[in-house]
């Protein structure tokens, strides 16, 4: 019998929003997975640890797990998530994506790795990398650090001196005086100009003109679930505008957008930010876990079925159709193993 082990954070749960206090229902997830014949278990971070002193078997196990919004848990997270690997478990979805969570720098680097058409995007780490960037760049162009959610740290830059001050806000300063510093202060300064003036990670990113909306999808498997969101009046970005619609269904060639990518980025669920203007469909961002199950109530999916989309009545919680993207996610890889 297969295994999986759903592995929660502190308070026990799965966050899938941008606070951690709300939980996938796991229950739902566990049921759709024991109706396909695996064996389903959850246990904290810190119980699972406790078993890896005990030198506990995990070879061939699946392990679904948490992710975090505050970087020191998540790293944290990240050490253990590479003791299941080195044991032999099977990270759902595998360890890039936990990466890519909360991370647009590692996005970049997926999509271009990949081939995934997305708007031209630069990243970088330091002050000095980026006034370089700025200067072989065409105006205007979008910034964004590596972090943030809702379009918080996303800012349009429309000429060199406005790019050198959103860096400046953007990216970190190489020294900090506190208590630990102090103790460096006269060897940093000594050596001032052999350090970067800041620190960070920032994209520098293509703008595109004349939009006037983006398509949040969600793809669940195979299931593709989402709406319109309109940019903000006197703005550049839909993402945080909390304009929504589902009036209108996503064009079958945004849908098909999202399903391929999905299949590209091979993960078992994910959220998708696409943009779409005059036939010109490009993802911007996308989360494989630890994203919101809509903003807005969707009562319907689509379907891609005998070589066309069908819409469908959406009939379970959200969950039912994660756990089915998580079996199928599972088949392909046991099939792709033979």
């Amino acid at each position: 019998m297969k295994k999986i082990i759903f592995l929660t954070n502190y308070k026990n749960i799965i966050p899938q929003r941008s606070n951690e206090i709300e939980g996938l229902k796991l229950n739902i997830v566990s049921d759709v997975l024991k109706a396909e014949g695996f064996h389903c278990e959850e246990m904290t971070i810190n119980e699972f640890v406790l078993q890896l002193n005990e030198q506990e078997n995990i070879d061939g196990v699946y392990f679904f797990y948490t992710s975090s919004q505050y970087p020191i848990y998540k790293s944290y997270i990240l050490d253990i998530l590479l003791q299941i690997k080195l044991r032999g478990g099977i990270l759902i979805p595998e360890l890039r994506h936990f990466i890519s969570h909360e991370n647009k720098n590692f996005q970049e680097l997926e999509k271009v790795r990949l081939g995934i058409k997305s708007p031209y995007g630069i990243p970088f780490g330091t002050y000095e990398e980026g006034l370089e960037a700025l200067s072989n760049t065409s105006y205007p162009v979008v910034l964004k650090r590596a972090t943030g959610f809702r379009s918080r740290n996303v800012k349009l830059a429309n000429n060199t001196e406005e790019g050198k001050q959103i860096l400046s806000k953007l990216l970190e300063r190489n020294l900090k005086f506190n208590r630990d510093s102090l103790y460096y202060l006269y060897r940093r300064l000594k050596n001032k100009k052999h350090y970067p003036k800041r620190f960070g990670k920032i994209i520098i990113q293509e703008f595109l003109p004349n939009l006037t909306h983006d398509w949040k999808i969600l793809v669940f498997g195979n299931c593709c679930i989402g709406g319109k969101r309109f940019v903000k009046k006197n703005d550049f970005r839909a993402s945080g505008s909390k304009l929504y619609s589902l009036e209108q269904d996503p064009p079958d060639s945004v849908l098909s957008f999202a399903l391929r990518n999905k299949q590209i980025l091979e993960c078992p669920n994910i959220s998708m930010d696409i943009s779409e203007n005059q036939g010109d469909i490009q993802l911007l961002e996308y989360q494989t876990m630890h994203f919101s199950l809509l903003a807005w109530k969707s009562i319907h999916y689509f379907e891609f079925e005998d070589g066309s989309w069908k819409k469908k009545l959406i009939t379970n919680e959200l969950e039912y159709y994660m756990g089915l993207g998580i079996n199928e996610h599972i088949k392909n890889l046991e099939n792709n193993s033979i």
